[in-house]
């Protein structure tokens, strides 16, 4: 397995400033400034709107169209950036958020991302139409004292990525973001948050990227989380029954269920102003699934089903270049045991750098460059070669407004 690895450095000086003594102490000493007021925070308006538009172009070295991204089954192994060689407008993302101890939140997508984020049984179902349009977030809170508690579709805790582009460091998403963790709830959750510094969360929802559940238990949501300013520190898990499979959606009924289960923890250190650095970690587990081993193939096993289990780590480190340009480097891997997130059996690595200019506070360019392995042969180029490798570019434009 052959991979090129890039390097972030960063060099930080010191100063050092010599000190004056004073020959002569005045005979009267100056009286003192008042201490000016204090200005109070700001209070956040009753209602904000906000929103995002993004546009990428993506070249595989395995050619051009889908099968530059894609596995040798079929499936895409990139989250959002599914096309080769052809420009795609991922995202025209629009939000409103009512503040106060009544709030709440309406995200709509619409754009190519919007058909991979779209929830269950209009994700990933043939008998549903496509329309590149989600409700990505809905849902209304109320807030008591040290407690919050929300109801509708909202963002998933888990993961050190999240789906909106400006809030990311890379073009590209994550291993973890496509296939370890889900993206949304639909559900309950309420927040503690006894100091600006400790939060602990708990839910219930219908599980992962569901607007209705699976049928059995609901799946269960818990979290505690450390936001210092300097380090913070956020774990959370998710057990539940989750379908197998959502693509086997049909009209009679929908795919047999098993448990699943998830620990997901990220870090965050501030080294500097300009150096911030994450990690992530993940493990989870399916029960009641049919496995696969490294071409792909189902194992044959009393039953016919089994337990699959996934884990992976990822490390990130962020640099602010000058005031207009910055850096990021992303390492991980993801171990995929018995192939039930991926379709094989695998160990499936990548290291993307990526250089952010942004001209104007509103817009954002971003160029980055990515490597991909496997120690299987699961990628396919557009004559169904099959390689254990896949380099590839990308451009992007964000304008946030």
């Amino acid at each position: 397995m052959r991979t090129f690895i890039a390097a972030l450095t960063a060099a930080c000086a010191l100063g050092t400033t010599a000190a004056l003594a004073q020959t002569a102490a005045p005979t009267t000493a100056p009286s003192a400034a008042p201490t000016p007021t204090p200005s109070p925070s700001p209070t956040p308006r009753a209602w904000q709107a906000s929103g995002f538009a993004a546009a990428s172009y993506n070249g595989s070295s395995l050619g051009p169209g889908t099968a530059g991204f894609s596995f040798a089954n079929g499936g895409a192994s990139r989250v959002f950036d599914t096309l080769s060689r052809q420009p795609m407008l991922n995202a025209i993302n629009v939000q409103l958020q009512k503040n106060g101890a009544l709030s709440g939140k309406l995200e709509l997508t619409a754009g190519t991302n919007a058909n991979v984020i779209a929830s269950y049984p209009y994700a990933n179902n043939p008998n549903a139409l496509q329309t590149a349009f989600d409700v990505t977030q809905a849902y209304a809170g109320y807030t008591s004292g040290l407690f919050t508690l929300i109801g509708g579709k909202f963002a998933t805790l888990a993961g050190a990525e999240v789906i909106e582009d400006p809030a990311n460091a890379n073009i590209s998403r994550s291993i973890l973001f496509g296939y370890a963790i889900p993206f949304t709830h639909t559900g309950a959750r309420l927040t503690y948050a006894p100091s600006s510094l400790i939060s602990l969360i708990a839910g219930v929802n219908n599980g992962w990227d569901n607007l209705k559940g699976p049928g059995g238990p609901r799946t269960a949501e818990l979290g505690a989380a450390y936001n210092g300013s300097v380090i913070s520190v956020a774990a959370q898990g998710y057990l539940g029954m989750e379908r197998y499979s959502n693509s086997m959606w049909s009209a009679t009924g929908d795919s047999p269920a098993g448990h699943r289960a998830l620990i997901d923890v990220v870090g965050t250190y501030h080294v500097t102003p300009k150096l911030t650095f994450v990690g992530n970690v993940d493990s989870g587990r399916q029960t009641a699934v049919p496995l696969l081993d490294a071409t792909g193939a189902v194992v044959p096993i009393p039953g016919g089903l089994g337990i699959a289990t996934w884990n992976g780590v990822a490390a990130y480190a962020q640099y602010q270049l000058t005031a207009k340009l910055s850096a990021a480097l992303r390492g991980e891997s993801f171990s995929d045991h018995g192939g039930y997130r991926t379709g094989y059996d695998q160990q499936w690595r990548e290291t993307t750098l990526t250089f952010a200019y942004a001209p104007s506070a509103p817009v954002v360019f971003r160029l980055e460059g990515r490597t991909d392995s496997s120690n299987h042969p699961v990628w396919s180029d557009p004559t169904l070669g099959l390689h254990t490798a896949m380099q590839s570019v990308a451009a992007q434009v964000l304008v946030k407004f």
